[in-house]
This record gives C-alpha cells, sequence and structure tokens, in this order.
C-alpha cells in the first residue's frame, strides 16, 4: 500500500483532527504517503483530495475536522454507481480510513463490502456506536456539559428556589445526558431510550427543595420537548425554571486528554490494520483496550444506555 486516504464524514468531533495527525505520523514512519478527501464521501465521489503530513500535527489539540465533513444523503447511491475503486483510483488512494459515526461507518461497511480496503474510527459525541464503549468527543463533549453545570449551580447556591434544567446534544441518544448527570450529581436526566418520570423527577425536587434544598438540576437530551417539560416541573414543584441549551458548543473546542490519547491510540492501530490488509475492521475501545471488530459488527445495532448510571441518578 503505497498511499493512504484519510475521510472524516458525518459530524464533526472534537479528537477528529488529532486522530487524523496520529494517522499521518503512523503512515509515515511506514513509507507511506497520505490524502485527506476533502468534505468526506462528497469529496471522494469529486476527486477533491490533497497531500498531508506531519506539519498538520499542530492541528490535533483544535476540534472538528480541518478535512471538512458531508452528510451521505444519496452520496452512496452515486458512489455506487461510479464505483469506489474508481473513486480511489482518482484520488490517487491505495486504502481508506473513514473517521465519522454510525451513519458514516455504516457506508463504510457497505463500501467494504464490496471489495474496498476500508478501516473505520467511531468519532461521535453521541457516543452511540454499537462495539465500542467510547467514541472519540465523547469525554470532550461530556466536559462541555459539567463546565456548564458548574458555573450555573454558582448562581444556584446564591439565587436559590430554581430549578436549572441543561439540554445536551445526542440526536436520539441519551449518553451525553446520562454521564453528564451522574458525574454532576443531577436530581433527574431525561432521555429518548426511557419514558420521562416528569412528575416523579418534580416531587423528588420540591420534596428537596422544601427541606431546604437551594435548586433542583436535571439534565436532559435534546429533541425531547425541552419548554414543555419545563413547564410541567414548574407546575408540580412550584418553582420557577431556568433552561440552558447547550447546543453546538459541546462540538467544538480543543478535546480533552482522553479524547487526544484515544485518537492517537486509534489512528496508529487504524494504519496498522489498513496496512497489514485487514480490511473491513473497525478500531473500539472496548473493556480498556484498544482493538478491532468487524464493520459489520458496529452497524445496524443499538447501544444501550448506562442503565446503572440513568438509575442512579433517577433513583429506581
Amino acid at each position: 500500500m503505497k498511499t493512504i486516504g484519510l475521510l472524516t464524514s458525518g459530524g464533526d468531533a472534537p479528537g477528529m483532527n488529532a486522530c487524523i495527525a496520529a494517522a499521518v505520523e503512523a503512515a509515515e514512519k511506514r513509507g507511506i504517503r497520505v490524502r485527506g478527501i476533502i468534505a468526506g464521501f462528497r469529496g471522494l465521489l469529486e476527486t477533491n483530495s490533497i497531500p498531508i503530513g506531519t506539519e498538520l500535527a499542530g492541528l490535533a489539540r483544535r476540534g472538528g475536522s480541518f478535512l471538512g465533513t458531508s452528510r451521505n444523503g444519496n452520496l452512496e447511491k452515486e458512489l455506487a454507481e461510479q464505483g469506489i475503486a474508481s473513486a480511489m483510483s482518482r484520488c490517487c488512494v491505495d486504502g481508506l480510513v473513514v473517521l465519522g459515526g454510525g451513519g458514516s461507518l455504516g457506508a463504510a461497511a457497505r463500501i467494504a463490502a464490496d471489495g474496498a480496503p476500508v478501516v473505520g474510527v467511531p468519532c461521535t459525541i453521541d457516543n452511540d456506536v454499537h462495539g465500542t464503549d467510547y467514541c472519540l468527543g465523547f469525554d470532550s463533549a461530556v466536559n462541555k456539559a459539567l463546565r456548564a453545570a458548574d458555573e450555573i449551580l454558582d448562581t444556584a447556591e446564591s439565587l436559590s428556589e430554581r430549578i436549572f434544567i441543561i439540554e445536551t446534544l445526542g440526536g436520539k441518544t441519551g449518553h451525553i445526558a446520562v454521564a453528564a448527570a451522574y458525574a454532576a450529581g443531577a436530581d433527574a436526566v431525561f432521555v429518548h431510550e426511557i419514558q420521562p418520570d416528569i412528575e416523579g423527577a418534580a416531587r423528588k425536587i420540591k420534596t428537596k427543595m422544601d427541606a431546604g434544598g437551594t435548586h433542583g438540576l436535571v439534565f436532559l437530551c435534546e429533541n425531547l420537548g425541552t419548554s414543555e417539560i419545563a413547564a410541567k416541573l414548574e407546575s408540580i414543584a412550584g418553582r420557577r425554571v431556568r433552561i440552558t441549551i447547550l447546543g453546538h458548543t459541546q462540538r467544538g473546542g480543543n478535546p480533552t486528554y482522553l479524547d487526544r490519547a484515544l485518537a492517537r491510540e486509534f489512528g496508529e492501530l487504524a494504519v496498522e490494520t489498513l496496512v497489514t490488509g485487514d480490511y473491513g475492521k473497525m478500531v473500539a475501545y472496548k473493556a480498556g483496550d484498544v482493538t478491532t471488530i468487524h464493520l459489520s459488527e458496529a452497524v445496524n445495532k443499538t447501544k444501550e444506555l448506562d442503565i446503572a448510571k440513568y438509575k442512579a441518578v433517577n433513583g429506581g
């Protein structure tokens, strides 16, 4: 293998640039050139690639992906019509490392099934890729939520008798919300995977505040109806509710130590896996070890919520 292509797809995540830098370094040590595919699978279709080298190592501290990303949409159909081998040849690459979330890794699995030399790297703040305990970007996103909670609670302790809601990202999964709620010692967390018990949470918070507690703290995942939940909590608990929506602040910013360290290990192992011809795999973090699994194991499956942490926050 003479040249490896690096492609970032789907949403961006802190740690992607660090993974790119690690993969480039690992490839160059083996005498292998690297090309970056601009704007994900769209760039592969449009023959939009650039040579990249270790001079980009300084990008490791930055969030997102300097290569840019694109949503798949009809790209897979176009790629199938064009032919993956032809697209890779025109981009002057012999193999691909695809960095992205579940949708992007699903696309990687399908082109791998067509015989393309592909290795995947799980990168999504949602942390919802099956088969890996951890996806790049998750720790950075949770830490953003925790910093927000800390700053809000500074206010809560002096401006008492209020319930504070923090809405996190996460799509249709509650991994960020549960992790942040557990670490922050929140009173409740609401997610898509489990029917929210809003009345129970409101009564729990009211009892605590009636007994002298200064505030209530609730985390919830986006797209659950934050305003409606806030109104219900306010009505039952009899306290004012204030909402903070974190939004895309969780996607940006410098990656944490954990994201940088695992990005390096993921990038190095992805290159090693590709170079040794062990195609159709995804690097993964399982039970404290960085390893590989078949891409087919990671796609079209639901990653379970951490129920123990969910129950620790909500009770039950």
